[in-house]
């Protein structure tokens, strides 16, 4: 019987954690959850053309991918807040950190990816998640 009690206990907190009425919180006082990418594969380019595909991995990694899925690039990438930053492998000029907002998404899942520098923008389509 005791165990059941040092169980349920905790979980009667929890519990009273998660009721806006007790915290404060209502569903108007919670901020909007950003939209995020996360781990599949996505075409980037315009309304018209697909420059290249990117698979984000679930360990941080991505690879971009050429017109026939061969690897022509890669790093790591990583979700910041309403940033999504990409860096790629190397110390090339081309090579540095690069952040990215993106919009909310379309009825077809595709959105806009703008650079936070502002230097560039793309539409970004999932292909599989």
């Amino acid at each position: 019987m005791r165990i059941v009690a040092l169980v349920l206990a905790p979980l009667t907190a929890l519990a009273a954690c998660d009721d806006p009425s007790t915290t404060g919180d209502t569903e108007d006082s919670i901020p909007p959850i950003p939209f995020q990418m996360g781990p599949g594969l996505y075409a980037v380019g315009d309304e018209t053309t697909i420059y290249s595909r990117t698979r984000l991995s679930v360990d941080g990694t991505y690879v971009d991918l050429d017109e026939a899925m061969e690897p022509v690039g890669g790093g790591t990438w990583e979700q910041r807040g309403e940033e999504m930053c990409f860096d790629p492998a190397g110390d090339g000029e081309d090579q540095q950190e690069r952040c990215w907002t993106n919009s909310e998404p379309g009825e077809d899942g595709s959105f806009m990816s703008t650079r936070v520098d502002g230097e560039g923008s793309y539409r970004v389509t999932p292909l599989e998640r």
